[in-house]
């Protein structure tokens, strides 16, 4: 029988060779402070081709007795590198923590402590930071779908004027009470060990993006609660890859996660079988189009 840590510090790499040294730091920091005996970092590297293969190696031989290095054969997608990583080490707590995000160890007793303070609390999320030292509106409502068509379409800006959506917690940005939220970014998250023994962790169908908001509307689903601990915080390096230019590669991966989303839950299922039968439109019409053309070739 593999022994239970009392905490175990996850991360998934994928090329974050400039950040994934302080982000390991910061839990090894944590477990010598915290949990010298019972504690492990697992980092899963989803096939870098950078040097994270190289910072993995540094580690384990410097840490051997509390750090554990997966290399990856090829890129498995956030959500099942880090269902990788929880199972091979059974915890009480895991902290899924993103290569680009920093902390101070006592932030960790004070969200054990929150976690500990009920047994339907299944998820605690801290205040994460900017560089520049400002809020990051990390916990969010869930979204609609016509909300994200709009954005996605249209752009955050004439979003916020066609269709206006609550879609942030904007009493996170100054609250120091302890909140209910719908869900928070996988950026960092403490997760209760026996919840995820009992129910796992993350759809494996979301490659990346939506993993988070499903995993806590699953949370919500089983009677369980998400919450926003304010007076703690992390800093995060943030960069908005899938919003930078609006179709590249990621915002396709972000387009395609929004809909799986949609279409996994009962009571979104409407819209999908909407989007599906606007599919079937344009493909039948893509079809008349192409025999007319061939018809005309005669």
């Amino acid at each position: 029988m593999s022994i239970i840590v009392d905490i175990t510090f996850v991360i998934v790499a994928y090329n974050s060779d400039k950040s994934l040294r302080g982000a390991i730091e910061s839990c090894i920091a944590a477990i010598e402070t915290y949990y010298p005996t019972k504690g492990k970092i697992v980092v899963y590297d989803n096939a870098s081709s950078d040097s994270c293969p190289e910072i993995l190696d540094d580690f384990k031989s410097r840490y051997p007795e509390i750090f554990i290095g997966i290399k990856g054969k090829e890129n498995i997608g956030f959500a099942r590198g880090n269902n990788q990583a929880i199972a091979l080490v059974p915890s009480r707590i895991y902290v899924l923590v993103n290569p680009d995000v920093t902390f101070k160890p006592q932030i960790i007793t004070k969200l054990q402590s929150t976690l500990n303070s009920a047994r339907d609390i299944a998820i605690v999320c801290p205040k994460l930071l900017y560089l520049d030292r400002t809020i990051q509106p990390s916990v969010r409502r869930f979204p609609s779908f016509s909300y994200l068509c709009v954005k996605i379409l249209l752009g955050e800006k004439l979003q916020n004027r066609l269709h206006p959506f609550n879609y942030y917690y904007k009493e996170s940005l100054t609250s120091k009470q302890i909140m209910e939220v719908d869900w928070g970014i996988g950026a960092f998250m403490m997760i209760c060990g026996d919840y995820v023994a009992k129910y796992g962790l993350f759809d494996e169908r979301f490659f990346l993006y939506f993993e988070d908001v499903s995993l806590c509307r699953d949370v919500w689903n089983n009677s369980y609660r998400v919450v926003f601990q304010p007076n703690v915080s992390a800093l995060h390096i943030y960069r908005r890859s899938s919003t930078q230019n609006r179709f590249n590669r990621l915002t396709l991966i972000h387009i395609i996660s929004a809909l799986k989303f949609f279409a996994k839950y009962e009571s979104e299922q409407k819209h999908w079988k909407f989007v599906m039968w606007l599919l079937q439109i344009n493909s039948k019409s893509q079809y008349r189009v192409s025999k007319q053309v061939e018809l005309t070739r005669f």
